[in-house]
């Protein structure tokens, strides 16, 4: 059991579009996520205690397995004093948890099955189908007892939270204004396009025949459009991108460098309202309508403020968060052991006989 990345006691906030959240993040929910060699660990033999809080072990495998997952979030691979480092940012994670895991049970906050099954299903939720779900677990050797238990103390550590130290946290416009002001230059953004699509799959993997049936269906498709068919409309029946036909083939703004190149160069070139000709990627065959374009400069705080207002409430649940773990943490018998064994010594070279 950790945090999500980005600080103890898992605050996390990409300044780059505001996206913040203060919230534990389970085991099984790093471990299927695509977290590697994060899974249940098992339960540790004596030389595998890296702590223990109010005789609670915290075995050396949790904190591996937390260290795998922050140094997969990395962009270059750390070097042995950073993974110390990342070692102990993980041992401090793993304490707070079980300090405000017991304090929850202390104060019986329960968690029903039904809260447990609608936590799992929302975690399902983020695969493609159940099977790709069963795979996940399977691969991690992760049983469904073992994520059960894992939710429960995950969403009693929130509860926990969100009736002690994150009630009545207010922001006001004046701080949302004041950080907008001495932050501007994170609000600085270039030149974007907002844009659907179509895409009619047939990419360079597909057969010779199966390309040109794609690229036919495409063209048929154009030709609709350009007799007055809604392009939505047809996005939502035909687009194979699962991940923008529901919304009618919408992708929202994005600036040059985000996309494929041919699919950018051609969504570039258009002027709102206006639908390319058919357009090939490696993903296959699409029709793109630009629907809107801003320049580039900076975002105006009307656009951002709930965001600044989400993070300013987030860095405030972090600072009362730490407090309440402070607290805690004089109050219970933490014992810590070492947790990077010393090298052994180099066996004596042999006696040689002169």
């Amino acid at each position: 059991m950790f945090l999500d990345p980005g600080g103890a006691l898992g605050y996390v906030c990409r300044m780059g579009n505001l996206r913040c959240g203060v919230r534990f993040v389970s085991w099984f929910g790093l471990a299927l996520l695509g977290w590697p060699g994060v899974g249940w660990p098992a339960g540790p033999a004596a030389d595998e205690v890296a702590a223990r809080v109010n005789g609670t072990v915290i075995s050396r495998t949790a904190v591996r397995a937390v260290v795998q997952g922050l140094a997969a979030a990395r962009d270059a691979a750390p070097d042995a004093k950073q993974i110390e480092q990342l070692s102990r940012d993980a041992l401090d994670s793993l304490i707070a948890f079980e300090l405000l895991y017991q304090e929850s049970q202390r104060r019986s906050i329960g968690v029903s099955e039904a809260d447990i099954d609608a936590e799992v299903e929302h975690t399902k939720g983020r695969f493609a189908s159940g099977e790709d779900y069963a795979a996940a677990l399977a691969q991690r050797r992760l049983s469904v007892e073992d994520v059960r238990r894992d939710t429960r103390k995950t969403l009693a550590v929130n509860r926990l939270l969100e009736q002690t130290a994150w009630q009545g946290i207010e922001v006001s416009s004046a701080q949302v204004r004041r950080f907008y002001e001495e932050n501007r230059e994170q609000f600085k953004r270039p030149a974007e396009i907002r844009a659907s699509h179509i895409l009619v799959r047939g990419g360079q993997e597909a057969a010779a025949a199966e390309r040109a049936s794609a690229q036919q269906r495409v063209q048929a498709l154009l030709a609709e459009i350009q007799g007055g068919a809604d392009f939505a409309a047809l996005a939502r029946q035909h687009s194979q991108d699962p991940a923008t036909a529901a919304t009618g083939g919408d992708l929202g703004f994005f600036s040059r460098g985000t996309m494929e190149p041919a699919f950018e160069q051609a969504a570039f070139a258009l002027k709102p309202g206006t639908v390319s000709s058919v357009v090939q990627t490696p993903y296959g065959f699409h029709l793109i309508k630009v629907t809107d374009q801003r320049p580039a400069g900076y975002a105006p705080l009307a656009e951002v403020q709930a965001d600044v207002s989400a993070l300013l409430r987030d860095e405030e649940k972090r600072r009362r968060q730490d407090q309440l773990v402070a607290k805690l943490k004089q109050q219970a018998q933490v014992e810590l052991l070492p947790l990077l064994k010393p090298s052994p010594k180099p066996k004596a070279a042999p006696a040689t006989k002169r």
